[in-house]
């Protein structure tokens, strides 16, 4: 086929081009700052496009696992990842995410990523406390969060993002039962799975049956309290009972918890914790969905055993490092002495969520306190979140001084549609959402009617239902408040997180 006069020339500038092109020897030095100059680059979309070259030599070393969503409508599910699709598909790996035994001194021990009863070298491991505390672990990293135009974006990266306020969260970890053990012969907050005695949970004695018309059998964990976790304990004397390990221990410290929330979204892509469970990847070899309903959808909790515990310790621990659902039965409640009628199976059955290895997946089952972080009200007109500067320092709940406030609460109660990372408090800073919209969680307060010092509680509890999930939070309780479904994980980290 013959050419036109005009392809013919194109051909020829093509030519000329090709000819006249320079190696990068022959090419003269650029002048200028780094900051200034572009390269070619392909994108994932596959079209070539430039670059600032600071952005890229910065982003090739330390590359950015995110997720971002957008804020001009209210899905929970984030709009797409951000940075480098491998870095997110490698960050629960290179977070080091997982089962650990972690010594007095903090340093852990990795267990096998599927059988818990052992080390990665095969060897048994204890989870009895005789050879540390039962912990879910990460690697030190940094957490960002900013804003590029309607679209919100959460990221996980192991150097600080220049120009955006990233956070250094060291290494630590938080007990994987996402609850506390009592150590009741030394007062020590623990997480250990044990039958004994040692480490009877609720409130420390055995609940009585008869109390209860819809109890199980009297020889039931739910009832005995052993292999269960502690609850009806204050904040303050969870923080107490922690420290008593040593320098760098607390009880579910604003930091661990900040841990938790950030991840679930990052890795899952999701704000709500009770999307639908998807065991697969998708086309990107990324997790999403959340992990159902939990433990959150508990009949009848205060005629059964009195809104203690339900869940045992020992639960999920065939899961390993999974990130799956594992089946629990309640037994049954006991026939009436001296009837006729036959036991039933289960009394309710639950899907336990367990993310990397952490039962639960940071809601359901018991509310967790949160320490560090101190919420000061006054009726009807402010409630001001404040978070402590250090974990290492001594902490108290019921004063705002030395603290760093970090932002606003609505004085009203409702789904969460927005909240705050600023210093990792995780605090709704805006309400109007639904069980299905935005975060899908609820924020409870009093701060409408009442004036005072009021700590976080996290998560939920076996009979949160819809309003649960990672984010929910209830802000009504002082310090000094113990409930029969709160309690709060043993958490640790390797250096002080500090807060700025």
């Amino acid at each position: 086929m013959a050419l036109t006069t005009e392809q013919e020339q194109k051909i020829t500038e093509l030519l000329a081009a090709f000819e006249n092109g320079k190696r990068i020897s022959d090419l003269s030095d650029a002048q200028g700052a780094v900051g200034d100059m572009h390269i070619e680059v392909m994108d994932e979309s596959g079209e070539t496009r430039k670059m600032m070259l600071g952005e890229a030599v910065e982003t090739a070393s330390n590359p950015i696992a995110g997720r971002y969503w957008n804020e001009a409508n209210s899905t929970p599910t984030a709009a797409g990842y951000y940075g480098s699709l491998q870095a997110l598909r490698d960050l629960p790996k290179k977070l080091g995410l997982g089962r650990y035994l972690v010594t007095d001194d903090r340093k852990r021990r990795k267990l096998d990523p599927v059988d818990s009863t052992k080390f990665e070298d095969g060897s048994p491991a204890a989870l009895d406390g005789s050879m540390g505390q039962c912990m879910w672990c990460w690697n030190a990293h940094y957490f960002t969060t900013w804003k590029e135009g309607n679209n919100t974006i959460l990221a996980v990266t192991f150097a600080p993002i220049a120009g955006k306020p990233s956070i250094y969260v060291p290494a630590g970890g938080i007990s994987w039962m996402d609850a506390a053990v009592m150590d009741r012969t030394n007062t020590k907050l623990c997480s250990v799975i044990s039958d004994a005695e040692q480490y009877r949970g609720g409130n420390g004695t055995a609940l009585t049956a008869g109390n209860y018309s819809k109890a199980p059998a009297a020889d039931a964990p739910q009832l005995t309290m052993l292999g269960m976790p502690a609850t009806s304990i204050s904040t303050t004397n969870f923080g107490a009972y922690a420290r008593k390990r040593g320098e760098g221990w607390e009880a579910n410290w604003f930091v661990a918890r900040a841990v938790v929330e950030y991840l679930f979204e990052i890795i899952m892509g999701t704000r709500n914790s009770q999307a639908a469970f998807n065991g697969e990847l998708d086309e990107n070899g990324l997790y999403h969905g959340g992990f159902g309903t939990g433990v959150t959808n508990m009949p009848d909790w205060s005629n059964y055993n009195g809104a203690y515990p339900v869940i045992p310790t020992s639960v999920g621990l065939e899961a390993g490092d999974g990130v799956c659902l594992v089946d629990y039965s309640l037994p049954a409640t006991a026939p009436a002495e001296g009837s006729e009628e036959e036991q039933a199976e289960s009394y309710h059955t639950f899907q336990v969520p367990v993310f990397f290895g952490l039962v639960n997946a940071g809601f359901g089952s018991l509310w967790r306190w949160v320490r560090g972080l101190t919420i000061s009200q006054t009726a009807g007109e402010k409630m001001e979140v404040y978070v402590a500067p250090s974990m290492y320092a001594d902490f108290t709940p019921d004063t705002v001084e030395g603290k760093v406030k970090v932002c606003d609460c609505p004085l009203t109660q409702s789904y969460i549609k927005k909240k705050s990372y600023n210093g990792l408090c995780c605090m709704p800073t805006e309400v109007g959402g639904s069980a299905s919209t935005y975060f899908c969680d609820y924020f409870y307060n009093n701060a409408a009617s009442a004036t005072g010092f009021r700590v976080r509680a996290a998560g939920g509890s076996a009979d949160g239902g819809t309003d649960a999930g990672a984010s929910y939070t209830s802000a009504y309780s002082a310090a000094s408040t113990a409930y029969s479904s709160y309690s709060s994980p043993l958490c640790f980290f390797t250096e002080d997180p500090e807060i700025e």
